[in-house]
């Protein structure tokens, strides 16, 4: 009998424990050889390998524990390719955050984002957090690494572009040296409670006043 309370008692710690699993779905896009692969590699605790393999779409899981709540990440690992937009689509409507990935060794890589950027903004709006990630900051020594220039020449700043010209969340990388990379997810839950946050209406504001249930308790109270 004392055994199989003890194993109840196991089962009900499970039930309680999964509750608490907060799901998190992060999509990667970028350029083919921007290391997209080997972030989401490094973020799992595996071995980084200069090895280039083409991704068409892998899926990752890890669960993380993180500011004392537990969470289920899972991670859409996307296809560096510009083919297959009815895939991308898909995968942005799944997304609870997205990550923009470009490579410092390739400043080329950034241009490729605004398409990107273009096509999460018609699914989805502004409605879920997107950074834009500097990686590869371990093979570039250049001061002006974050600079490049545009088709009719001039010199653009790419952090800048990001955050102030696009008004999405910036950061730089390393998948080699695992520089930056659990805070890159760290930020995106961050900003994903932030924005749920301001768009849930405010503990004891008055928006309720005009419910059909308090006109409805009106009603019944004349």
């Amino acid at each position: 009998m004392k055994k199989q309370v003890k194993e109840e008692k196991k089962v009900a710690g499970k039930k309680r424990s999964s509750a608490y699993l907060k799901m998190f779905t992060v999509v990667v896009f970028g350029e083919a050889r921007t290391g997209k692969s080997s972030l989401i590699k490094t973020f799992l605790g595996e071995t980084f390998t200069d090895e280039y393999e083409p991704t068409v779409e892998e899926f990752y899981s890890k669960q993380i524990l993180y500011n004392d709540r537990n969470y289920q990440v899972d991670i859409i690992d996307t296809c560096g390719s510009e083919n297959f937009p009815a895939m991308r689509r898909v995968d942005i409507q799944k997304a609870d955050a997205i990550l923009l990935v470009y490579s410092l060794d390739n400043p080329r890589s950034f241009e490729r984002l605004e398409q990107l950027r273009e096509e999460i903004f018609q699914e989805r709006g502004h409605n879920l957090p997107v950074m834009v990630v500097a990686n590869k900051s371990d093979a570039v020594l250049d001061g002006h690494a974050l600079e490049m220039k545009t088709n009719d020449g001039s010199l653009i700043n790419t952090k800048y572009v990001a955050e102030k010209e696009w008004n999405l969340l910036w950061t730089i990388t390393s998948a080699k040296m695992s520089w930056g990379v659990e805070d890159m997810f760290h930020d995106l839950i961050d900003a994903f409670y932030l924005r749920r946050a301001q768009t849930l209406p405010a503990k004891g504001s008055r928006s309720w006043l005009g419910s059909p249930l308090l006109s409805s308790l009106r009603r019944k109270s004349k």
